[in-house]
């Protein structure tokens, strides 16, 4: 979240282009862009890295969040979204996780709001946390 902070330089959202992939090397593996969408409510897989694309079953590149029951309206997941999506601030949390990685023991969550015109938050910079079992 520091990261977060650091990019919106006293504005209250920063914006997608304000994402340096130089300042977070280490992270990127651990990063999605999530898209958006309104008129209904619906998030969008932009960016997934190769981290989490490993320990998910299949490629969520492109994927509507209604489009997969266990991310769609009502889930725990939605709701940490739209919750950052309705108060234009971060949020950290625990995801469950459902894979075929039996060394994944937990996966976090920090969702961070970003937007393109100063208000409507646009996009969402995630970064994951994996703890596997050692």
């Amino acid at each position: 979240m520091s990261y977060w902070e650091s990019i919106r330089s006293g504005r209250a959202l920063p914006r997608r282009c304000d994402i340096d992939p130089t300042q977070i090397p280490r992270l990127l593996p651990y990063i999605m862009l999530v898209d958006v969408l309104a008129e209904p409510l619906d998030f969008r897989f932009r960016l997934v890295g190769t981290e989490i694309d490993a320990i998910t079953s299949r490629s969520l590149r492109g994927q509507r969040f209604s489009e997969n029951a266990r991310l769609a309206h009502g889930s725990n997941i939605w709701n940490d979204y739209t919750t950052v999506t309705e108060t234009r601030q971060p949020l950290t949390g625990r995801v469950d996780y459902i894979g075929s990685d039996r060394f994944v023991r937990d996966v976090r969550h920090c969702l961070m709001p970003l937007s393109e015109t100063g208000g409507t938050v646009t996009m969402i910079f995630v970064a994951v946390e994996v703890v596997r079992v050692s």
